[in-house]
């Protein structure tokens, strides 16, 4: 289970208006690990906040998490952005 710092490129994105805006985390940014977890993320290195990160599920091996538009606004960032995503496990 890896419990390193990685960075990575990600886009935002968004299903529809009324729902939350999630970025997706490619396998190898989150290699050994199989169920949820807590992580400090921050995007293009702006202030550090806590997200759950949890995996996709579906027979999918991605996992997720989801941005509130706060963290949005507080990064100068909009739904379809990309952005680098610094995430650091907790625990």
């Amino acid at each position: 289970m890896s419990d390193r710092t990685t960075k990575f490129r990600a886009r935002i994105l968004r299903k529809q208006d009324n729902r939350p805006r999630y970025i997706v985390i490619r396998p190898e940014h989150v290699a050994g690990r199989i169920a949820a977890f807590s992580a400090e993320v921050s995007l293009n290195d702006h202030a550090p906040f806590m997200r759950n990160i949890r995996p996709w599920g579906k027979g999918s091996d991605v996992f997720f998490f989801n941005l509130t538009e706060v963290q949005c606004a507080m990064s100068g960032l909009a739904t379809n952005e990309e952005c680098v995503v610094t995430l650091k496990p907790i625990g």
